[in-house]
């Protein structure tokens, strides 16, 4: 029945997610059961102590009109392995009796609790003793003694046991548990979910890098052929091998994905130059309604990955072009030194800026807003930025007249000399 529920509710999902969901539900379960029976055990427990001293305080009289304390022994035997603890009180609040081994104050003989001046006590024993009582009545209602003729003889204060505080703490400790264990399964899921993205990425990528082989290799044919028929230098043979070139580096860069790529110290000021050349001759082709500027310079070396940052600048400013108003407006990079050591470089458009509702989302893997997108280029731009070169990239700023990136770069140190990490997408 419950299998049939699910399934209609969540028809659309997968059958991973529907585990997911069983092996929540069925955590929850268990906690609330849990946590509603110790409850239930704790009132029990507490019930009972109740009555157990409500007893206790019914044949208390023997006690009080007892001459020593070797009449009573055999009752005080049994009445200290009550684990609720109590004090029995006479009609002038004197402490007169009380389980010794529960409070954890020893028990005087009568004659000094016979002798103490109840206006102004000055025994320590007895001081502590009265402490424990009034803190007692604060939390339950006291017990009146009376003998058999209904004459009052005194007073049976009372606390909880050891044992009722430690079920009454239970439920609390389930819930922190319950808590923990939610933590841990969220984690372990999105574990799984990033692992799962990784290796789909690098398996795209590595697929890309294959498929890109054989065309790559038949334009290099194709090119040579071409400059011994009409030379090197002809126009179309120097941008077709300009062209062979891009695709190439493209080739190499999906290839790196999921492998080691090595990063050296570099200038961020040229890999910045070299992307921005890239796109300023193609700017032609947009009737130069696109402009592109540079701002600023680093004083301070990183260490990078040209190819894979340059990538990432790429990725960068076409974002910038496609969220151009009517394909017209500026694209702006500005490098600075980063005040907290390293570099970093902002990149600003003049376009329709992030909706707020997906500000959060655009780094997502499989998130876009475009209508043919995959929603990978942002996600990877993260991923080298972050996993690889161990920076930070961020939406400095965003509104209907434009956005601003934000990349950090962290400084060489000498632990940079260290082999870099594996990069993974």
């Amino acid at each position: 029945m419950l299998n049939r529920i699910l399934t209609t509710v969540f028809g659309g999902l997968r059958k991973q997610y529907l585990f997911n969901i069983y092996l929540l539900l069925g955590s929850v379960s268990i906690v609330v059961a849990t946590t509603v029976f110790t409850i239930r055990v704790s009132r029990s427990v507490e019930r009972q102590a109740y009555l157990t001293t409500k007893l206790l305080a019914g044949v208390a009289s023997r006690l009080f009109q007892a001459e020593s304390l070797q009449e009573i022994q055999p009752i005080i035997d049994i009445i200290n392995e009550n684990e609720v603890p109590f004090i029995m009180t006479d009609n002038g609040g004197r402490p007169m009796l009380w389980n010794e081994p529960v409070i954890g104050i020893p028990l005087p003989d009568y004659q000094v609790l016979l002798k103490e001046n109840m206006s102004n006590p000055r025994n320590p024993v007895i001081q502590d003793v009265l402490t424990l009582a009034a803190g007692y009545d604060q939390e339950q209602e006291p017990f009146a003694i009376f003998d058999p003729q209904g004459r009052r003889l005194g007073t049976l204060h009372y606390g909880r046991s050891a044992l009722s505080q430690r079920l009454r703490v239970m439920p609390y400790l389930e819930l922190m548990v319950m808590a923990l264990f939610f933590l841990v399964i969220l984690w372990a899921l999105q574990s799984k979910k990033a692992a799962q993205q990784q290796a789909l990425f690098a398996g795209m990528a590595k697929e890309t890098a294959h498929q890109l082989g054989t065309p790559l290799t038949s334009l290099m044919g194709w090119a040579a052929l071409m400059e011994d028929k009409v030379g090197k230098h002809d126009e179309v043979v120097v941008e077709m091998n300009r062209d062979i070139d891009r695709l190439s580096k493209i080739s190499a860069r999906f290839s790196q994905i999921g492998s080691q790529p090595k990063l050296e110290q570099g200038d961020l000021n040229a890999v910045v130059d070299a992307a921005i050349e890239y796109f300023r001759r193609r700017l032609p082709h947009l009737g130069g309604r696109v402009q592109l500027r540079r701002e600023g310079s680093v004083s301070r070396p990183v260490r990078l990955n040209e190819d894979l940052l340059g990538w990432v600048l790429e990725n960068l400013i076409k974002n910038g072009i496609d969220a151009l108003n009517e394909g017209k407006g500026t694209i702006t990079i500005r490098l600075e030194d980063d005040p907290g050591g390293g570099a970093r470089f902002l990149v600003s458009d003049t376009g329709r800026g992030i909706p707020a509702r997906v500000g959060s989302r655009i780094f997502e893997p499989g998130f876009t807003t475009k209508k043919r997108g995959w929603g990978m280029g942002l996600a990877l731009v993260k991923r080298i930025v972050t996993q690889y070169h161990g920076g930070r990239i961020q939406i400095a700023e965003t509104s209907p007249h434009g956005t601003t990136f934000l990349v950090t770069l962290p400084a060489v140190t000498k632990d940079d000399e260290a082999p870099a990490r594996p990069f993974t997408s």
